[in-house]
C-alpha cells in the first residue's frame, strides 16, 4: 500500500463535507432566528416572490382596513349633522303649522317666521359646521376647480393655487379694478371683497412671496404669487384678474379605497348631498311663513324636504352597513392570508431544529475523520526516524 503525505485525500474530503456541513448548519440557525424560513432568495426564490406578493397584498389590506374606518368615521360625521338638520326641519313644520291657524294675527306669525329664518340660516352654517379632517362634508364636498377656469388658462395673472372649502359649483367671477388694492370674488349670489390693505407693495405682491386672498364666504381661497416665485412666470399686480373666472364642477368626494389594488372593485363612491337651504335637495330659501297663505303652502315643502333628508340619512345609513361589512370581509381576508404566508415563509422549527442536531453529528464525525486521516503521516514520520 502506498503512503503519501502530499495530498492527503482522506483529510481533504473530509474537511469539505465539514465545510459543507457548517454551511448548512448556518443556514438552519439563521432560520431559527429569524423564524423565517426564506430569508434571501438563496433559501428559495419561487418561495420569495409568493411571499412578497403576499406581504404586499397583506399591506394593502391592512390599510384598507384603516381607510374604511376613516370612511366610517367621516359618514358618522356627517350622518350626525344630517340627523340636526332633521330636528330643525321638524321644528320648521311646528312653526309652519302653528303658523297656519286662524287664532293668530301677522304679528304673531312675524315672531313665528324671525325663528323660522333663524332655523334656516342655522341649517346654512350646519353645512359647513359639518367637518371631517378639514374637508366640509355637506357643502361642496368633492367639488374641483375646471381647467376651462380662465383665472387659471395661464399664470400670467400670478395664481399659484385655489384651495375649495365648501364652495358650490358654478362660475365665480373676479372684480379686479386696479386701483383700490382689493379683489371681489362673486357668483352672482354672494359676492366677497378681500381688502389687501399694507399686504400688497404698490398693488404688486412682495418679491418671492404670496399672498392669501380668503373667500370664506364663498368657500375659496386663492394664493396669489409675487415675482420671482418658484414654478411660476408671473406674478399678480392689482387688476390682473378683472373679468376672469373660476369654474367650479360637482365631483364625488366620498371615493374610498378600501382594497389593496387600484380597479374599481377596491374603490366605493359615495356623494354626500349639499344641505344648503337653497340647494336641490333642501330648496327651502324661498318660503315664509308670515302669513297664513304663506305657512300653509311651506307645510307641503317642509314635509317634502323632512321626507328627502330622511331618505338620505336611510342611503347613508346603508352606505356605513356596506363599509361594516367591508370591514368584516378584509379582516377575513388577511386573517387567511396570513396564514398562507405563514405556510410559505415562517420557520418549521421541528423540522429545522432535527436537521441541525443531525447537523452537529456529521460535524463531530467529520472531526473524528480529520484526525484519523493523520495517521499516515505518522507513519511516514516513523519510518523517517
Amino acid at each position: 500500500m502506498a503512503v503519501r503525505i502530499n495530498t492527503n485525500i482522506a483529510a481533504l474530503r473530509a474537511n469539505s463535507d465539514y465545510s459543507r456541513i457548517d454551511r448548512g448548519s448556518q443556514s438552519h440557525r439563521a432560520k431559527l432566528a429569524s423564524g423565517l424560513a426564506v430569508n434571501s432568495g438563496k433559501d428559495g426564490g419561487a418561495r420569495l416572490s409568493v411571499s412578497e406578493g403576499m406581504r404586499a397584498e397583506i399591506g394593502g389590506l391592512s390599510e384598507g382596513v384603516r381607510n374604511a374606518e376613516s370612511a366610517l368615521d367621516l359618514l358618522r360625521t356627517a350622518e350626525g349633522a344630517m340627523g340636526e338638520v332633521s330636528s330643525m326641519l321638524i321644528r320648521m313644520r311646528e312653526l309652519a303649522v302653528e303658523s297656519s291657524t286662524g287664532t293668530l294675527n301677522d304679528n304673531n306669525r312675524e315672531s313665528l317666521d324671525a325663528e323660522f329664518n333663524q332655523l334656516k340660516e342655522l341649517i346654512d352654517r350646519t353645512s359647513k359646521l359639518a367637518t371631517y379632517n378639514d374637508q366640509i362634508l355637506l357643502s361642496g364636498f368633492g367639488n374641483e376647480v375646471d381647467a376651462l377656469s380662465t383665472a387659471l388658462s395661464d399664470d400670467s395673472a400670478g395664481i399659484k393655487r385655489i384651495n375649495l372649502s365648501g364652495a358650490t359649483e358654478g362660475t365665480y367671477s373676479f372684480i379686479d379694478d386696479g386701483s383700490d388694492n382689493s379683489l371681489t370674488l362673486g357668483n352672482g349670489v354672494v359676492t366677497q371683497t378681500v381688502d389687501f390693505g399694507m399686504r400688497t407693495v404698490g398693488g404688486q405682491v412682495a418679491t418671492g412671496t404670496t399672498l392669501v386672498a380668503n373667500f370664506d364666504s364663498l368657500g375659496i381661497r386663492v394664493e396669489l404669487a409675487g415675482e420671482e416665485v418658484k414654478k411660476m412666470n408671473g406674478s399678480y399686480v392689482d387688476g390682473d384678474l378683472n373679468g376672469r373666472t373660476i369654474i367650479i364642477e360637482a365631483g364625488t368626494g366620498g371615493s374610498f379605497q378600501l382594497g389593496s389594488d387600484a380597479v374599481p372593485a377596491d374603490r366605493m363612491e359615495y356623494d354626500i348631498k349639499d344641505m344648503h337651504v337653497d340647494g336641490a335637495l333642501l330648496n327651502l330659501a324661498q318660503i315664509s311663513i308670515g302669513t297664513q297663505n304663506g305657512a300653509r303652502g311651506s307645510l307641503a315643502k317642509v314635509d317634502e324636504t323632512i321626507d328627502r333628508v330622511a331618505k338620505e340619512r336611510g342611503v347613508m345609513g346603508a352606505v356605513m352597513n356596506r363599509l361594516e361589512y367591508t370591514l368584516n370581509y378584509t379582516s377575513n381576508s388577511i386573517e387567511g392570508l396570513n396564514a398562507s404566508e405563514s405556510t410559505v415563509r415562517d420557520t418549521d422549527f421541528a423540522w429545522e431544529t432535527s436537521r441541525l442536531a443531525r447537523n452537529k453529528v456529521l460535524e463531530q464525525a467529520s472531526t473524528s475523520v480529520m484526525l484519523q486521516a493523520q495517521i499516515p503521516v505518522k507513519m511516514v514520520m516513523g519510518l523517517l526516524q
